[in-house]
């Protein structure tokens, strides 16, 4: 191998790729991107088997050849470079990095060793990169972080309404539900993405302006920019019915300013017990919350439209916290399902992102 690229495009593409490449004990070739120069073009390839990535440039070639170094050390190289042009050439079992300035040379690994990435075939449907990537990080949070229950552990996709995609996911003490904008797509099949491969899929998205395909099969999804692949293996397993845990009539609503419970929640972490209890309590046309703990009790009150009865409940403060980074409105509404039973939150003009979260016992 023997090419010479712009340091710009290399550099973008490797970060691409070193987030996807991981340690691994059995497989080094893991830890690997895979470089593949041929007819005047680079074809850069990482995968840490749960989710792979394809990308390309342009280049001046003077010999093609193929080569698997470090990710994280051959990224690290090329962004501390200020040249604007990077020769990259093998020697032997090296790959020799060179700038008019400097040379470094990279021990390489077996390129046999590298694993394929799965190539799903069709064409697929555009999809609003930017919609797909609100969906996924507007529900991804809420997932689980054990691998006991994959199912929960994923970010559950399927197509609730025409011209739209909706995005849950849940780790059976809170719920979140968002819909977005998808003219023109159709999706057959609900599909179950891990959430951190999912979590991949919305920073690429973000950071592409170009809409991209999106294709399906059994046991893949993937996004097909112009320049850049990246598919992701899917759960194997069935999502709960989660719609029997959202209630069907509410005893309580409650109306108030989104910064004003902001503000309040963070007065009364400072004094959560180790079991991150918020104590909720709707009454007399305000919103109190009390948070006691080891180093004393703290309680605010908020003023708010109320409507119905009167209503105490215990909840995790942090899952009440986590969906406010997500509202867009000024306002939200908390409805109140009774004792013992889920609230749902939501913006009050915005009813695409639906939140449950199950109480605690005292």
């Amino acid at each position: 191998m023997n090419i010479t690229v712009q340091h710009e495009a290399l550099q973008n593409l490797l970060e691409h790729a070193a987030r996807i490449s991981t340690k691994h004990l059995t497989l080094p070739a893991l830890e690997c991107v895979l470089l593949i120069a041929e007819n005047n073009t680079l074809s850069i390839k990482a995968t840490n088997l749960e989710i792979g990535i394809e990308g390309s440039l342009p280049t001046q070639e003077t010999e093609a050849g193929s080569v698997s170094v470090s990710a994280q050390t051959l990224l690290q190289t090329i962004s501390l470079s200020t040249q604007k042009e990077i020769t990259l050439k093998t020697e032997e079992n090296v790959l020799v990095v060179e700038t008019p300035t400097s040379k470094t040379e990279i021990n390489t690994t077996d390129v046999e060793e590298f694993p394929h990435i799965p190539q799903i075939e069709g064409k697929g449907q555009k999809v609003h990169g930017k919609n797909f990537a609100l969906g996924i990080k507007n529900s991804a949070f809420a997932a689980s972080q054990s691998s006991i229950k994959p199912e929960l552990g994923s970010v559950y996709v399927f197509q609730k309404k025409e011209q739209a995609l909706t995005f849950v996911a849940t780790d059976s003490f809170r719920l979140v539900e968002k819909t977005v904008p998808q003219p023109g797509l159709t999706l057959d099949d609900s599909i179950l993405i891990p959430h951190k491969n999912a979590l991949e899929l919305a920073r690429v998205c973000e950071v592409h302006e170009e809409d991209p395909q999106f294709l399906v099969n059994e046991n893949q999804c993937a996004l097909a920019f112009e320049n850049l692949y990246i598919t992701s293996r899917l759960t194997a397993g069935t999502f709960p019915d989660y719609a029997q845990i959202i209630p069907k009539e509410y005893a309580t609503h409650t109306t108030l300013l989104t910064a004003d419970l902001v503000n309040a929640l963070k007065k009364t972490s400072i004094f959560l017990n180790k079991f991150m209890q918020l104590t909720l309590e709707v009454s007399g046309g305000e919103l109190r919350l009390t948070s006691k703990g080891e180093i004393g009790v703290t309680k605010e009150k908020i003023n708010a439209a109320t409507e119905g009865d009167d209503i105490t409940l215990n909840v995790n403060q942090r899952y009440i916290q986590d969906i406010l980074g997500y509202v867009v409105d000024d306002s939200v509404v908390i409805h109140f399902a009774g004792i013992g039973r889920p609230l749902v939150l939501e913006s009050v003009h915005d009813r695409s992102l639906r939140y449950l979260v199950m109480p605690m016992n005292k």
